[in-house]
């Protein structure tokens, strides 16, 4: 029942089915032969066109960034080897290959013979990602390979010294395209291999495919892949891609950013160096905020602690002034007692410190009585001295 079932739009249709090829990588990067039929070139530089063999045909399709790399011109009725992905138009719900490179037959032999190196060099594991090595951005040494006096070894020279002026930069000259290139490559960077270096960038400007094939070189790369120490490989522009891009720890789409891949910004050091004194800054305030609070404190409690401790001696000087005035003679004889004295004021407290005929004195609360001892009796049994 059509009630039970979704309706969907005829965009949606053709979207979906993109998404499907879009996500299958079997049908990504293919090397399809075949014939050019219907070709036409675009005002703005693009290729249109059919590639058949002799039961089938499929649309076919180059953006002028990579149509411009090619070194024939295409027409129609050529036997061709394309490179490219197959994707879907969905305005008109056509299926097409993207095609990325291509090769005349005979030329495009060489090409199937770098995809079976690559899968080769795939097979070994010398593509693998647990290869990869991470980059010291703050280097000593770097060491850069590429054409003298071009404009690729201009710009990361430039560029080095703008962001990281401190590293020192070992320059290897060699030729970069032509019959001698790969060997000149490979020289440069087994010379480059025996220097203390950092991090090791190689590359060129861009190119047509045929230009960049030295660094497609088996031998150079798989040095690449064990070299001692990270490399950056900058060969031609973002659409390039080489066996030695493969290989490599890291790959810049251009020479500027390979420089920009081997070295931090200096001008990012300085602010990270801003950035810390701040937070040193903020830091040592906070914390001498903190000890000035804890300073405080410990002086409101030694403040308070002090004067506990002063009233609890006070209390305590108090009960004994209060104690020793209880015991003061004056006191004492102020309360009925009296206090009998000798001649020379000395407290007579026994009837051995005293004779018959002496003369004594006795104090009482209102005056002082003087008199003479005329006789003596102890207190024990009443008996007279």
């Amino acid at each position: 029942m059509l009630e039970d079932r979704p309706v969907l739009t005829v965009t949606a249709v053709n979207q979906y089915i993109k998404s499907i090829i879009n996500r299958d990588d079997n049908l990504k990067y293919l090397y399809v032969k075949g014939e050019i039929s219907n070709f036409k070139l675009a005002s703005n530089g693009h290729f249109y066109f059919s590639l058949k063999d002799d039961k089938s045909l499929i649309g076919a399709m180059m953006f002028a960034s990579y149509a411009n790399k090619i070194s024939f011109n295409p027409e129609n009725g050529q036997e061709v080897v394309i490179l490219g992905s197959i994707d879907v138009y969905p305005p008109r719900g056509t299926y097409q290959i993207i095609v990325y490179q291509m090769e005349e037959v005979g030329a495009g032999a060489a090409l199937l013979e770098l995809e079976k190196l690559k899968k080769k060099l795939l097979a070994e594991g010398l593509f693998d990602e647990s290869r990869k090595r991470q980059i010291n951005l703050y280097p000593k040494a770097i060491g850069v390979i590429s054409a003298p006096n071009s404009a690729a070894i201009k710009d990361i020279l430039t560029n080095l010294k703008r962001r990281y002026p401190v590293a020192d930069v070992y320059v290897f000259y060699s030729a970069v395209q032509g019959e001698n290139a790969a060997k000149e490559l490979l020289n440069a960077f087994n010379i480059a291999q025996q220097y203390p270096l950092d991090t090791l960038l190689i590359g060129r400007g861009g190119g047509a495919s045929e230009d960049l094939s030295a660094f497609n070189d088996e031998d150079l790369v798989r040095a690449v892949a064990y070299s001692k120490m990270p490399v950056i490989a900058c060969v031609g522009h973002e659409i390039d891609t080489t066996l030695v891009d493969y290989a490599a720890d890291k790959r810049a789409s251009t020479p500027t950013g390979a420089a920009e891949l081997a070295t931090i910004d200096r001008r990012e050091i300085e602010q990270r160096l801003s950035f810390a004194l701040q937070d040193m800054q903020e830091s040592l305030i906070n914390r001498l905020k903190r000890m000035k609070d804890d300073v405080l404190s410990y002086q409101e409690t030694l403040d308070l602690k002090l004067r506990q401790l002063v009233s609890h001696y006070q209390e305590i000087i108090k009960h004994k002034a209060l104690a020793l005035e209880t015991l003061n003679p004056e006191n004492v004889i102020k309360r009925g007692y009296s206090l009998t004295i000798d001649e020379k004021g000395r407290t007579i407290t026994s009837l051995k410190e005293v004779e018959k005929g002496q003369k004594i004195k006795t104090i009482v609360k209102d005056g002082i009585i003087s008199s003479e001892v005329l006789d003596m009796e102890e207190k024990s049994n009443g008996k007279k001295l």
